[in-house]
């Protein structure tokens, strides 16, 4: 049952956002915007248990609740919408919780070898016990998230 309602909770993180062209000018929302509370970093990582990985070209962040168990500071996770090249991207990260974290034909994840979730949305877990998700704001071809998720583990995403 626990492994259950994690992928349900990971599939349903990857639902809406999206860019949209706005008809009055404003700049449309970012996908992190409907996905937890927004604030600055600063004061984010007061509402988590963990040390985040941080893209140099973060845009926004907000605090996400919990995959499972209660809402409290060791259980939520992060969200830093970013640019990745011509492309927004949003990566998220939970602590696991000692939850089974599977979907696909792949089974259970494994640390730092990126699965898809969706077409063009990847998960992978840490040593350090993490869950992280990948998933861009906007159209972009798969093998694009894929490149930036391997990018991503090379640059320190998987230390945590």
């Amino acid at each position: 049952m626990r492994r259950f309602l994690i992928v349900a909770a990971i599939a349903l993180s990857a639902c809406g956002g999206g860019k949209h062209a706005a008809s009055d000018g404003t700049p449309p929302p970012l996908l992190i915007d409907g996905r937890g509370t927004a604030m600055p970093l600063e004061q984010a990582v007061t509402h988590i248990g963990f040390r985040p990985y941080v893209p140099a070209q973060a845009l926004a962040f907000a605090v996400l609740p919990p995959l499972g168990d209660l809402d409290t500071n060791a259980h939520r996770g992060i969200g830093i919408e970013y640019q990745a090249g011509p492309n927004a991207m949003l990566l998220s990260e939970w602590p696991k919780q000692g939850f089974s974290i599977a979907f696909g034909h792949s089974g259970i994840l494994g640390d730092c070898k990126p699965e898809h979730y969706s077409t063009t949305s990847v998960a992978w877990t840490t040593p350090g016990n993490l869950v992280m998700t990948l998933q861009p704001d906007g159209p972009v071809n798969a093998s694009e998230v894929d490149r930036e998720a391997q990018r991503l583990i090379r640059a320190g995403a998987c230390r945590r």
